[in-house]
């Protein structure tokens, strides 16, 4: 099975050509406007968000997918997917902007993993959660509960490993693959995409090369392979 997250930086019906290639079975993809469900050939499509043209969506090859109930669009933007062999937790962070929203919502992953704690660790079924976090260990400061390495130790507590982290060796802030290039400046690079696995192994991860995705997006997309 192939995963991919990718911040398409809006308009994805009209760059998804350059993903098909990839032959993906989910791609998590974020800044993406809202579809209809069968927009794509043989593959579901879900979306949340407060933004028509620029929310989270999941698009999976799996007729037995569905958004799952436990699903609260007041954490902003989770979304969780799950089908007859794998759940998902697609991830974009909105972080501090969430208030823009109203007061009682957030934007923060830490307070998101906690609000699905049990959704989480509930069974072994294999899981993913992925998508653009907007957060590296570079930024995290103290008395901050939405740190990254609070972030990571949570998952990590629940059984999810980073598939980037696990097979490069790499240290979390000093990424030798980024994913992000702030104003699509080559200089201005930070990883801030990740896939995290649950009860699967990963085979395999690739991280796009700037200039093969930088026309397209600020972000280029991260690819992992697993083995349920």
């Amino acid at each position: 099975m192939k995963i991919v997250s990718w911040n398409c930086n809006l308009n994805l019906a009209k760059k998804f050509v350059h993903l098909e290639a990839i032959d993906a079975d989910i791609f998590i993809i974020q800044e993406c406007e809202k579809l209809k469900e069968d927009y794509f050939p043989n593959a579901k499509f879900f979306w949340t968000g407060r933004i028509e043209n620029k929310g989270l969506g999941i698009i999976i090859k799996n007729k037995s997918a569905l958004l799952d109930p436990i699903h609260n669009p007041n954490f902003i933007n989770f979304l969780p997917i799950r089908s007859d062999e794998i759940k998902i937790m697609g991830v974009w962070a909105y972080n501090h902007r969430a208030v823009k929203f109203g007061d009682n919502v957030s934007g923060k992953t830490i307070e998101a993993i906690n609000h699905y704690k049990n959704w989480l660790v509930e069974d072994q079924m294999p899981s993913v959660f992925a998508g653009d976090f907007n957060n590296s260990v570079i930024w995290d400061k103290s008395k901050n509960d939405n740190n990254f390495q609070n972030i990571n130790k949570k998952l990590e507590s629940f059984g999810f490993l980073s598939t980037y982290h696990s097979l490069t060796g790499d240290v979390f802030g000093d990424e030798d693959k980024p994913t992000f290039f702030h104003t699509k400046n080559i200089l201005k690079q930070y990883h801030i995409d990740y896939i995290y696995l649950k009860s699967s192994e990963a085979t395999s991860v690739k991280v796009g090369e700037y200039h093969d995705w930088i026309k397209l997006s600020d972000h280029v997309p991260i690819i992992t392979e697993i083995t349920n």
